[in-house]
């Protein structure tokens, strides 16, 4: 007997809407859950704070949307199915109230093409970075990577910032789903404003903040004095009165 194929994530969120909710509201609270389900248990309380307004029936359904949208994700590679459907849902009026517009598929990966030599990235072996200061949910690094799938996905290091939080959870889950090493910020760029920040689970497989950590101590012993009395030869000591004369946030990763 064929097995029936999953129903559509689209599909089990309207469900969920039926009730007394918007689908915009619904398909952010699926957006921040899932995006909380990958954090692997760094992101459990804003998981709680959205998961106690349903009841556990709808809770179920959303994991069933997820199976639904991880299946449509492997027939459709490196495709932005979240911000494709937050542009159906919303109406044209809403989204360009909030200055949203997400970059089409061709255009992203037109732009990919025309930034990044991959071949010679990946002779070169050496990782790359890349920052979309404006990322909405991350088209424009998704067709980046697609250009280094299936086995070169991991010379990339992505930054992607939005002013939108909403923005940052879809990019959030699609950076994660498709194995890209990636920090998400949720922040005014322009203000150079941060509220919070994510890396996917990927990031921390390369070993991306051992690295940060690493040429954060290295500035700061760059900006240690060259010269020292005989009382304070002590590397440790030296290092601890450097770090103690610096904003605190500079350990912030």
């Amino acid at each position: 007997m064929k097995e029936e194929p999953p129903e559509d994530f689209r599909k089990i969120l309207e469900k969920v809407a039926r009730q007394k909710r918007s689908i915009l509201s619904v398909f952010r609270d699926f957006c921040k859950l899932t995006a909380c389900v990958l954090a692997a248990q760094t992101r459990e309380d804003e998981y709680l704070e959205v998961a106690k307004s349903y009841h556990k029936d709808d809770l179920k359904r959303f994991s069933e949307a997820l199976a639904s949208l991880v299946d449509e994700m492997q027939n459709t590679p490196f495709t932005d199915l979240l911000g494709t459907y937050y542009t159906e849902i919303g109406s044209k009026a809403d989204i360009s109230a909030r200055g949203e517009f997400f970059t089409p598929k061709p255009v992203c990966s037109a732009m990919a093409r025309m930034l990044i030599d991959v071949d010679q990235v990946k002779e070169e072996g050496r990782s790359i970075t890349v920052n979309d200061p404006a990322c909405g949910s991350g088209g424009i690094p998704l067709a980046v990577a697609e250009r280094f799938a299936p086995g070169d996905v991991d010379l990339l290091r992505v930054t992607c910032q939005d002013i939108s939080e909403h923005s940052c959870d879809m990019c959030y889950i699609n950076m994660t789903m498709w194995g890209i090493p990636a920090k998400i910020i949720w922040g005014d760029s322009l203000r150079m404003t941060v509220e919070n920040m994510w890396c996917s689970i990927h990031w921390f497989r390369v070993g991306e903040h051992f690295r940060e950590r690493f040429q954060t101590v290295r500035r700061l012993m760059e900006g240690l004095p060259q010269e020292t009395s005989s009382s304070e030869t002590n590397p440790e000591k030296v290092l601890i009165s450097g770090i103690e004369e610096r904003s605190q946030s500079s350990f912030d990763f």
